[in-house]
C-alpha cells in the first residue's frame, strides 16, 4: 500500500528525520476523534461505512427528549412499560435493547426502512444527537481517504502562480472528463462524505449524491476534479446543482458546488486548511475550465458572501480582491467603480490595503466573470427565485389538488409561462427537458436548458410583472 510517508520518502530520501517526524505528527493529528451532530444523511452513510467507529456521545448529550421521542418510534410495543416508567434513564434503556450492538450503530439500523426516509431523518435531526467517531485505524481519517492514483505527480519547481488570463485557461479545450461507473462513481462520494465529515462539515452536494452521475476530470500534474450530480428526488426545480470535490494525487483538498442556469453557473470554493495557500487562484480556475467544459456557461457568478457580504471571515481575508485578479467584476455600477479606484492605488503603491470599511462596500453585490460571448440579455437574476416559486404556486392553484400531488418541480414552472405561440421546436425542447430534469442523469438537462432561449425570455417577463404587482 502507498501511503504518505512512503511517498514522502521516495521524493524526499535525504529529508531530516526532523520533518518525518512532523509528518508522523500530522497523522496523529488527523486521526483524533471527531465529536459531531451529524444531520440524517451523513449518520446514515457513517452507520453503512464505519460500523464499530462511532458511539453516542452521553456526556454532551444533555436533554435526551427528543431521542425519547425517536426510541418510542422503533421500539417494540412489549417495551413501552419499561421505557416509561422512569426506572432507567434514556442511556440505561439503550444499554438493555442494543446487546452487544454500539449504541449508534443498533439505533440506525432500526432507522433503516427507506420508505420511511424522511421521517426518520426529521426526528433524528430534531434529537441533535451528539456523536463521537473514533479515527484511529479508519479508512476515512485523514491520512487514510484517498483515492489511488494511477501515477503520482511529484513537482519540485514551487506553487503554480494565478494564469495570466485565467478567461483563456477557463476555455481551454478538456477532454479527459469520464462519467463513472457506478461502483466508481460511489466510492468518490464515500470519499468526499468523509473528505467533509472528520473536518466536521456537510454538504447537500455530497448527502444527496447520485452514484450514476459522478463525472471526473484529471486537469493535469495530478490535480483532478470530481462532479456530482443529485439523485433525482433531491434536484432543484430550475437549476442543475453539482457539487465537485478537488484531488491532488487521489488525496481530497478542497470542495464546492455549482448551480448551471441557462448559460450561468453559480459557484464558489473551500479548500481545506491544510492545503490552503496552495495555488487557490490554479485550482480555482481549473474548476470553472471543468464547469465551462460541462455545461458550455459563458458567464460565472460569485454572490457576495463568499468574498465579504455577512462573512466577517471572507471580509478581512480580502477574499475579494482573489476573484477580482481572476477577472471577476462587481455587477453593481458604482461599486464597479470603487474597485476600479482602489485597484490602481494598490498598482501605484504596492504597501496599500483596501481597509475593511472599503471591503465592506465592495462586497455589497455579486461579481460576476463573463466570457467571449456572454451576453447580457442570457443573464438571470437570482432573485427572481421567489418570483418564479410565486408562479408555480400559481400555477399549480389553477391547475388543482392532483397536479399539487403528481406534478415534478420544473413543471408547474413551465405551465406558467408557456404559451400557445411557442414554436413547434420550442414546445419539442420544453418536453425534453421536463424529460430530462427526471432523468438518470441531470447534465443532459442543463445542457437543453441553455438552449432554452424562450423559456428564458418568458421567465424573466413573467418575473418582472410580478414583481411590479
Amino acid at each position: 500500500m502507498v501511503t504518505a510517508m512512503s511517498l514522502f520518502d521516495a521524493a524526499f530520501p535525504a529529508t531530516a528525520d526532523a520533518h518525518r517526524e512532523a509528518l508522523r505528527n500530522l497523522r496523529t493529528v488527523a486521526e483524533e476523534p471527531v465529536y459531531y451532530s451529524f444531520s440524517f444523511p451523513v449518520a446514515r452513510w457513517l452507520a453503512r461505512r464505519c460500523p464499530g467507529e462511532l458511539a453516542i456521545d452521553w456526556d454532551d448529550f444533555d436533554d435526551t427528549t427528543r431521542l425519547d421521542e425517536l426510541l418510542a418510534r422503533v421500539m417494540h410495543p412489549a417495551e413501552d412499560d419499561y421505557f416509561d416508567s422512569g426506572w432507567a434513564s434514556t442511556r440505561d434503556w439503550l444499554d438493555e435493547a442494543r446487546g452487544a450492538t454500539p449504541d449508534f450503530d443498533w439505533l440506525m439500523d432500526q432507522l433503516g426502512d427507506r420508505k420511511l426516509q424522511p421521517f426518520w431523518s426529521q426526528l433524528y435531526d430534531a434529537a441533535e444527537i451528539p456523536l463521537a467517531w473514533d479515527l484511529a485505524g479508519s479508512r476515512y481519517s485523514k491520512a487514510r481517504n484517498r483515492l489511488r492514483p494511477s501515477s503520482t505527480a511529484i513537482r519540485d519547481d514551487g506553487m503554480r502562480p494565478r494564469p495570466r488570463s485565467p478567461k483563456q485557461a477557463i476555455m481551454e479545450p478538456l477532454e479527459g472528463i469520464r462519467l463513472l461507473p457506478r461502483r466508481q462513481g460511489r466510492r468518490m462520494i464515500d470519499v468526499a462524505m468523509a473528505s467533509l465529515a472528520v473536518r466536521y462539515r456537510e454538504t447537500y452536494h455530497f448527502n444527496y449524491a447520485n452514484p450514476d452521475e459522478v463525472y471526473l476530470a484529471d486537469v493535469g500534474c495530478g490535480i483532478s476534479v470530481a462532479v456530482f450530480g443529485l439523485l433525482p428526488g433531491h434536484r432543484f426545480p430550475l437549476e442543475c446543482t453539482m457539487g465537485y470535490l478537488l484531488l491532488a494525487n487521489g488525496v481530497p483538498i478542497g470542495y464546492g458546488g455549482a448551480s448551471a442556469l441557462f448559460r450561468q453557473v453559480n459557484t464558489g470554493i473551500n479548500i481545506f486548511d491544510e492545503f490552503r495557500r496552495s495555488e487557490a487562484a490554479y485550482l480555482w480556475t481549473q474548476v470553472m475550465r471543468v464547469y465551462h467544459a460541462l455545461t458550455g456557461c459563458t458567464r460565472f457568478i460569485a454572490n457576495a458572501y463568499q468574498f465579504g457580504g455577512d462573512n466577517a471571515e471572507a471580509l478581512k481575508s480580502g477574499a475579494f480582491w482573489f476573484y477580482y485578479r481572476l477577472g471577476y467584476r462587481p455587477v453593481a455600477a458604482d461599486v464597479r467603480e470603487l474597485a476600479r479606484s482602489e485597484s490602481a492605488h494598490i498598482r501605484r503603491d504596492r504597501t496599500y490595503r483596501s481597509s475593511v470599511q472599503v471591503l465592506r462596500r465592495l462586497a455589497s453585490c455579486d461579481m460576476h466573470l463573463a466570457l467571449p460571448g456572454a451576453r447580457a440579455g442570457e443573464f438571470f437574476d437570482e432573485r427572481w427565485f421567489d418570483m418564479v416559486s410565486l408562479l408555480a404556486t400559481r400555477s399549480l392553484a389553477a391547475a388543482g389538488p392532483a397536479s399539487r400531488r403528481e406534478s415534478s418541480g420544473l413543471a408547474p414552472i413551465i405551465a406558467a409561462v408557456a404559451a400557445d405561440n411557442w414554436s413547434p421546436a420550442e414546445k419539442r425542447l420544453t418536453r425534453q427537458l421536463l424529460r430530462a430534469k427526471a432523468g438518470r442523469h441531470e447534465l443532459p438537462y442543463a445542457k437543453l436548458l441553455a438552449r432554452h432561449h424562450k423559456l428564458l425570455i418568458s421567465l424573466k417577463n413573467a418575473c418582472r410583472r410580478a414583481e411590479k404587482e
